[in-house]
């Protein structure tokens, strides 16, 4: 171990150049602070972005599938959630949540990836995160590594399926017409708001993105 005093007397040092060796002049500090500025900004639209029209849409997707699931409750900003409840056929609880968070300087933007599975009867990845540079982070990206996320986590929650009747795709409703129609066949897609739309054809995806609000009366997550 070494000597406390002579460890006291480094740090007495190093205080005493801080004291007459100024770091940061005002402009600098000034400068610095107004590029943080920015960049947070740049940041809270980006992570908006991301969880409107990337991450919730997809989320809610796989949910749709699941009667037993709902939406998670005072998820912090940016972040989104969703339970499995426990059921005869899935033997146990799961939750599914994404966030989009920043590192402290709000240089690199992080996705993050978290599931917990009670109890545990498979293995599954618990954590993972995509981490990239704020001004080169996009949404392509974001999507593929999100989609891939969500398939492990079938993966291993489908390995807890005592079940045998088939998963029966929710249909959803063309928000334009009205008409009824299938996820995995529409003609058209979209996410508004954090939720997914379908619609019969390309006609009626154009007078939505025109002016959503006619159509739909939303919440986000």
């Amino acid at each position: 171990m070494g000597d406390l005093i002579e460890f006291a007397k480094r740090v007495k040092e190093q205080l005493d150049r801080a004291n007459h060796e100024p770091q940061w002049s005002s402009e600098e500090a000034d400068r610095y602070m107004a590029e943080v500025k920015l960049r947070r900004q740049h940041y809270v639209e980006l992570a908006a972005q991301l969880m409107s029209t990337v991450i919730q849409p997809r989320l809610e997707l796989i949910a749709s599938y699941f009667p037993h699931s709902s939406p998670g409750r005072n998820d912090p900003e940016w972040h989104c959630s969703y339970w499995f409840g426990f059921t005869e056929r899935f033997p146990a609880s799961a939750k599914l949540s994404f966030g989009v968070e920043h590192d402290s300087r709000f240089e690199q933007v992080m996705v993050t990836y978290d599931v917990s599975l009670v109890p545990v009867f498979v293995k599954f990845n618990e954590h993972d995160k995509l981490i990239g540079a704020l001004d080169n982070l996009s949404a392509e990206e974001v999507a593929t590594w999100v989609e891939q996320r969500l398939v492990d986590f079938l993966d291993a929650y489908l390995q807890l399926d005592r079940g045998n009747d088939d998963f029966i795709e929710e249909p959803a409703t063309d928000p334009v017409c009205g008409m009824r129609i299938i996820r995995s066949t529409a003609a058209a897609s979209t996410s508004y708001r954090g939720h997914p739309y379908f619609f019969c054809n390309q006609s009626c995806l154009d007078q939505f993105a025109a002016n959503p609000l006619e159509f739909v009366k939303v919440k986000t997550m």
